[in-house]
């Protein structure tokens, strides 16, 4: 290995994590329904802008909008994982084995912000835990014969984001054409339920928050055993022989393998038929992702569209300790191994309420 320029081979490890990372990330879910907070600081402090007020004859004076008594903070927190490579591994290896153990740790940390936002919404449900901004829940619904207590802007009205559908885990386990029929039946009667209860939500001067639903502006996450029913649903012109009125009424869906976003808010347990509708035209997205890392200026050579990959990565320090000859490391010294590692700051949070319906499963 002496005759190996250390320096060299530390960054060609640092190119291979950083193309993984890259590669890894534009399949990202969470950019989607997350606004992406590039942080410089501990936390962020979100001061919620009280509704502005609607158009009206200027007889007076003008109606000024404030700032809300509403906050929220987000605290960036620490994340780090690692590996331990005997040197000899990395001096006789013949097989590609340190390349791939290179390129799993880009991918394993280019997914962590998604696995990070999808625990958050497992907790949508929870009194403390799943507070938002105006100190409710994240979801608020009205599920079995009890309802919650609900969002209120200030006015007095209380609003719902949640509802108990009837997408069940017993007709997702459909065996027959009729039971596969009856699945596909009850997702398009929640999402009738959803996109109605997403349009009725005021602000606290009773205007409606949403003036439109367009199918482009609207995401649904799903978990894969729901996938088939709610594609077939949205994309199939015909089911059961009749013309499909749900056909491009939902412009992408997403799915996850990961069971916290699907936790049912009225048992607090996982339920296949659990799912999620978001608007995500709007300038507050339902959840908040933020990383620490001053926003960076990228030269005009590199395309606008890499932009954003290049901005996530440069927010994720890469550490190697990987030293020989006169200057080796005590690691190297001690236990003849070599070190790298990637550590972070991040933390997610619940953006706007008003753009997230959740629809619980059931059994």
């Amino acid at each position: 290995m002496l005759g190996y320029d250390m320096n060299i081979i530390e960054k060609g490890i640092r190119g291979i994590f950083g193309r993984e990372f890259v590669t890894r990330q534009r399949k990202a879910k969470y950019p989607y329904f997350c606004t992406v907070v590039n942080s410089n600081k501990k936390e962020e402090v979100y001061n919620s802008l009280s509704t502005l007020p609607t158009l009206t004859e200027m007889k007076d004076e003008r109606i000024l909008a404030g700032f809300s008594e509403y906050t929220y903070t987000v605290t960036n927190k620490v994340y780090a994982t690692g590996v331990k490579v005997p040197r000899t591994l990395f001096e006789f290896d013949q097989t590609g084995q340190l390349r791939t153990l290179v390129q799993s740790l880009g991918s394993r940390v280019a997914n962590f912000p998604d696995k990070l936002v999808y625990t958050l919404m497992g907790l949508s449900y929870h009194d403390t835990l799943g507070a938002c901004y105006d100190a409710a829940k994240f979801v608020e619904g009205k599920t079995g014969g009890v309802a919650d207590t609900g969002h209120d802007l200030g006015n007095g009205v209380a609003q719902y984001n949640g509802f108990l559908g009837h997408l069940t885990d017993t007709l997702l386990a459909a065996a027959t054409k009729t039971d596969r029929d009856n699945a596909i039946a009850a997702f398009q009667q929640d999402l009738r339920i959803a996109k109605a209860m997403l349009l009725e939500l005021t602000d606290d001067r009773g205007e409606p928050w949403h003036d439109d639903a367009d199918p482009e502006d609207l995401l649904i996450l799903c978990h894969p055993r729901a996938e088939f029913f709610v594609r077939t649903a949205l994309e199939g012109s015909v089911i059961n022989d009749t013309s499909n009125i749900t056909v491009r009424s939902v412009g992408k869906i997403l799915t996850t393998p990961r069971t916290e976003p699907f936790v049912a808010n009225d048992d607090e347990t996982f339920h296949y038929g659990t799912w999620w509708l978001f608007k995500i035209d709007t300038p507050i997205k339902p959840m908040l992702f933020q990383r620490f890392g001053p926003r960076q200026s990228f030269p005009d050579t590199i395309p606008e569209s890499d932009h954003e990959m290049l901005q996530a990565l440069s927010s994720v320090e890469i550490q190697t300790i990987m030293r020989t000859g006169r200057d080796i490391s005590e690691t190297t010294f001690f236990d003849d191994d070599f070190l790298f590692g990637a550590r972070v700051l991040y933390s997610a949070g619940f953006g706007m309420w008003q753009n997230a319906i959740k629809v619980d499963g059931d059994d």
